[in-house]
């Protein structure tokens, strides 16, 4: 018989950290393994960086999102361009660039502030902006502009879920904003995360400052 105290060995995906699973699974799923999906919900695949679309029937059009865990990338962007398309200004600007960082940055050593360390008028503009602005937010997140009708969740240790857009906007009308430690984010009334943003946080300079929005399996289920 085996022996079960024994933990099994791990594998090399196993030794992989979990930004490092995520790029994993956005590449091997943004193929073949996509179009398999778009297959079966009758669609043509799209996808690509410069659209949300991922598979359209010419009426819906579907945003597929792959993951392994309980959330997963979203939406990505440069702090400018998420800034401007939002209309963020003044203390809720300096917010983000606090939040983020950038490489000539220098706080106590750290190219960024944690939101324990930013000054707590800024963390209130922001949370106001958000507040006022919670629909514009996750419309650009999981749309942009693209004409999303459908999110697709596939998990692929679980199954597939979906929601259509108005239902997405529909079930963050009572969510709330929560800033955390590391990031802030859209929670239910039972404390669940539907989405939530961070840096992205990479060790290279030229990806490390940016805006990075993740989406939560609990939206879904």
């Amino acid at each position: 018989m085996p022996d079960f105290t024994v933990p099994p060995p791990k594998t090399s995906y196993d030794m992989l950290t979990k930004e490092e699973k995520g790029a994993l699974i956005r590449a091997e799923y943004s193929g073949p393994k996509e179009k398999a999906i778009c297959d079966a919900h009758g669609l043509k695949q799209i996808g690509g960086s410069r659209t949300k679309v991922d598979g359209t029937d010419g009426v819906n059009n579907k945003s597929i999102k792959n993951a392994s865990g309980t959330s997963t990338q979203v939406h990505l962007t440069t702090q400018k361009h998420f800034m401007e398309t939002l209309g963020i200004t003044g203390l809720a600007a300096a917010f983000i660039r606090n939040f983020c960082g950038n490489a000539d940055y220098n706080y106590n050593g750290k190219d960024r502030r944690t939101i324990k360390q930013i000054d707590d008028e800024q963390i209130e503009a922001f949370k106001e902006f958000l507040d006022n602005n919670k629909r514009k937010v996750v419309d650009l997140i999981i749309s942009n502009g693209d004409g999303i009708t459908h999110v697709v969740y596939n998990h692929l240790e679980h199954k597939e879920y979906e929601l259509t857009y108005q239902q997405i906007i529909d079930k963050i009308e009572d969510a709330e904003w929560k800033f955390l430690s590391g990031g802030i984010h859209l929670k239910n009334k039972q404390g669940k995360s539907y989405f939530h943003f961070q840096r992205e946080g990479k060790k290279s300079k030229s990806n490390r400052y940016n805006v990075l929005w993740h989406i939560h399996l609990h939206l879904f289920v």
